[in-house]
């Protein structure tokens, strides 16, 4: 090292003090008492210029950039009312709450024609009921999380959904006893069981949810991550074997109505929802299955997006499917909804029926007589 180059390092580095947001860095070959370079302070750190080698580290609730004099207060990150996702889903929720009671006066005003009067009035009710629940709950994913907020996003989904299951198998019994009725007429039980599962299904969910509340009670709470300068607000324990319970639940409801369908997908047309109710079930099974694992992750903020658009994807689906080619038929195509129109599909699921019985006994006469040939 020349002199002149020496009398550089000592003019810069021993002859000047720190500025304030700057620390003291000592040379690696020069002594530590009075040479030393000026370097600014990392992000998350502070100085006010009388730190000798290290800046303080700001409160955990706090933030400040690289080379600061102080520290402010952390940004809190949440799925905020003005973003244009939350803007999205409130829309669909509330355009998806409109078309539930389009359905639901659509069905009033048409009161006395067969199809209305074979939607089941008080299942249908129940049904309409659970998906206006239903989509309001998406409501719920939006905004600051609070502790009340967070007790009932998933509960109040998991409940109106039930109520919407529960209806849909309780119709789909009811079709199937009225008319695969091995005396020809259903009992009393079975002219009742539809009411057992409108109250049972629900009932059962209600419970799971109250359970999970007071044992194991999802909340808000902060979330301080390292290193980043905002805070997260998040629900804490939303996604564990409470609402695994929940969701479980809905799934078994979903397979009952899906086996149900299928097993009433041979009654006349007017009576029978089997594709609706399978393409219902499987958009729900798919999407439910499909974002399980991202409700379990950590990114707060995307969580709550992705429940959202599941949430509405659920209801939409088995809203258009329940009764969207139903009310087409009702406002467009009047003919295929009078008293002819059913007796004409009943007479001739009555003749089909028939048949296979009429084919089934002279199979069993011929079973028979070819017994009593070979004895």
């Amino acid at each position: 090292m020349t002199a002149e180059s020496c009398w550089q390092v000592l003019s810069s580095s021993c002859l000047r003090s720190c500025q304030p947001g700057q620390r003291k860095k000592p040379h690696d070959f020069l002594p530590l008492n009075c040479c030393y370079d000026c370097d600014k302070c990392e992000a998350g750190t502070y100085s006010n210029g009388s730190a000798i080698q290290n800046c303080w580290p700001c409160p955990l609730s706090e933030w400040s950039e690289r080379g600061s004099t102080s520290c402010w207060p952390k940004s809190c990150v949440y799925l905020s009312w003005l973003e244009p996702i939350s803007i999205s889903l409130a829309s669909l929720a509330a355009l998806g709450m409109l078309l539930t009671i389009s359905v639901l006066v659509v069905y009033i005003r048409h009161g006395d024609t067969p199809i209305v009067k074979t939607a089941g009035g008080f299942i249908f009710y129940c049904n309409m009921a659970g998906f206006l629940c239903a989509f309001s709950s998406t409501l719920l994913v939006i905004g600051e999380p609070t502790s009340l907020k967070c007790k009932l996003q998933k509960p109040v989904f998991g409940i109106s959904f039930a109520l919407c299951l529960s209806s849909v198998l309780a119709k789909t019994i009811q079709n199937l006893c009225s008319f695969e009725s091995p005396v020809g007429r259903p009992s009393k039980l079975q002219m009742r069981l539809y009411l057992i599962i409108m109250g049972v299904g629900p009932f059962i969910q209600c419970l799971i949810c109250m359970l999970w509340v007071c044992l194991d009670p999802p909340d808000a709470r902060r979330v301080y991550p390292a290193g980043e300068p905002h805070i997260l607000l998040e629900c804490h324990r939303d996604a564990g074997l409470g609402s695994s319970f929940v969701n479980g639940y809905l799934c078994f409801l979903a397979f009952c109505a899906l086996a149900c369908a299928m097993k009433s997908q041979s009654l006349p047309a007017n009576f029978n929802d089997a594709q609706g109710i399978a393409y219902a079930m499987m958009i729900f099974f798919v999407t439910w299955l499909a974002v399980t694992p991202v409700l379990h992750s950590s990114r707060r903020k995307m969580v709550n997006v992705v429940l959202g658009v599941v949430i509405l994807l659920s209801a939409y689906s088995s809203l258009a499917a329940l009764f969207l080619y139903k009310c087409y038929v009702i406002l467009f195509r009047p003919e295929r909804n009078t008293v002819e129109w059913i007796k004409r599909s009943t007479y001739e699921y009555c003749q089909k029926m028939a048949e296979k019985a009429n084919l089934a006994i002279q199979m069993e006469s011929s079973i028979a007589s070819v017994d009593t040939s070979v004895h």
